[in-house]
């Protein structure tokens, strides 16, 4: 274990003050800013700014989840779904229940599920299919997440029961003089309807109308409110919301395509059954490619898969967001010396509004991928200015300057504006990072002057500004 050059770094942070040597940029008017710069090879500060302050961390939490898995998983790692039977084979009969062991493997897709089934060799089964989901306890979804996107797929339901990433795309089409109309693939087991008015936007302004989507079981949705008129339709994602029926109609679409027939029924189930004999199983791609959709496109239901799957991993017991983010924070701790201190976790995507945690710990983190050579392969995977994932078209990071020059995670919710990673310097010099914005809002008017060319988004401003400072190696020696 790698240890002695975290715990100098944190060690250092701890005490350090804020530095004379900060970012002429001038934060946005009444956020909440915290920042810190660090020579990525020695770990030495070179500049803070509130690195104990507490601020919503969003997507950037992704890091954490990341680094957790590589320190307990490694690269190599892979989720491993199995069909298992309790009963007898009588050639391609099987006398019992087939059971299939769904855990949480968030790339497993339906026709992958249809060549396990056929891999099994079986054509007629006497009992049931049984969908377990021992695999994660308690909620699919984490503390603080909002309800009104509850409806949409970058907050899918994080259960042992992923297909086709729990979400399903649609169309709504949305044009003038005509009753908007949705739809979905005839192949995809949800219903869908609309009453939603087409209104130009100065009528949707005026009826403070937007778009809204109802809700009910199994999985039925219903869209009201109005929508602009547009001549391509508006595309739709709409996340599962009962993971059980889900299941069973997909299972039964890869049963029918298999010819196997099923004398019981498709039940969901939450049973130990290890000791029911293994017929056949499906591996993931390696945790090395899955943690890619993480990092550079910032895919919550992978982060929040793999933080359940730390909790049961940690713990042998089902995983959870209760146990899967106390997983993080002692993996952190025991393997790279990272305390998180009052930092709180609530999810492994940064999703959740419960989510506080300091600049100073996610600089710890970004050192420890920079130097320990069992994180080191984290690096790679994380978007590059101009180039790729979420910073392929981020504006702040289009310019001349910064092209090429940062490799970072992003964090983006509400009022929170947030990038961590690495800063290669016009003199070749590697730097770690941690921008955080939090508490952004501007006044209508502004914002009206913004989208009508008179400014630009002071946040947007301020990042792009701190980035190229440190970038050119320019530096106020103003302190605070």
């Amino acid at each position: 274990m790698m240890k002695s050059y975290v715990l100098g770094v944190i060690t250092l942070i701890a005490h350090l003050s804020v530095s004379a040597t900060i970012s002429a940029a001038t934060p946005p008017a009444n956020s909440q800013t915290a920042w810190m710069l660090a020579d990525a090879t020695t770990g030495e500060v070179e500049s803070s700014h509130n690195a104990q302050l507490l601020l919503k961390p969003a997507s950037t939490q992704k890091l954490l989840t990341t680094l957790a898995g590589a320190l307990a998983l490694g690269p190599d790692w892979r989720y491993k779904t199995q069909v298992r039977y309790n009963g007898q084979l009588q050639g391609d009969q099987l006398v019992g229940d087939l059971l299939i062991d769904f855990v949480g493997d968030p790339s497993f897709t339906r026709e992958q599920l249809q060549a396990l089934l056929k891999r099994t060799g079986i054509r007629r089964i006497s009992g049931n299919i049984l969908l377990n989901q021992q695999r994660f306890s308690g909620y699919a979804r984490g503390n603080g997440w909002s309800w009104n996107d509850l409806s949409v797929c970058y907050t899918s339901p994080v259960s042992a029961l992923i297909l086709d990433r729990n979400c399903v795309q649609g169309a709504l089409y949305a044009r003038p003089n005509q009753a908007a109309r949705a739809t979905v693939p005839a192949h995809q087991p949800i219903s869908i309807s609309a009453h939603v008015d087409v209104l130009s936007r100065t009528e949707q302004k005026q009826q403070f109308c937007s778009l809204e989507v109802e809700m009910s079981p199994p999985n039925q949705y219903r869209l009201t409110g109005c929508i602009g008129p547009r001549k391509d339709p508006w595309p739709l994602r709409f996340a599962i919301q009962d993971v059980d029926d889900w299941g069973t109609e997909l299972t039964g679409w890869a049963l029918k395509q298999n010819g196997i027939r099923v004398s019981g029924g498709i039940k969901a189930s939450h049973i130990t059954a290890s000791d029911w004999p293994v017929l056949a199983q499906h591996h993931s791609p390696r945790l090395k490619v899955l943690s890619r959709r993480i990092l550079e496109n910032s895919d919550n239901l992978y982060a929040d898969s793999l933080l359940r799957t730390l909790g049961a991993e940690h713990f042998n017991q089902p995983g959870s967001f209760r146990n899967g983010t106390q997983a993080v924070r002692e993996i952190l701790q025991q393997e790279a010396n990272i305390d998180l201190g009052p930092s709180w976790l609530a999810d492994g995507s940064g999703l959740s509004a419960h989510n506080i945690i300091r600049a100073q710990d996610l600089l710890a983190v970004l050192l420890t991928i920079t130097q320990d050579p069992r994180a080191n392969w984290l690096m790679g995977l994380l978007p590059v200015s101009g180039e790729s994932g979420t910073l392929r078209y981020r504006r702040s990071v289009q310019g001349a300057t910064l092209k090429g020059k940062i490799i970072a995670k992003t964090g983006t919710i509400s009022h929170v504006q947030n990038l961590a990673g690495f800063i290669d310097t016009h003199t070749g010099q590697r730097k770690a990072f941690v921008l955080l914005q939090n508490g952004l809002s501007i006044s209508p008017q502004h914002e009206k002057d913004i989208a009508a060319g008179k400014g630009e988004w002071p946040a947007r401003r301020f990042e792009r500004e701190w980035l190229e400072t440190q970038v050119l190696g320019q530096r106020s020696s103003t302190p605070e």
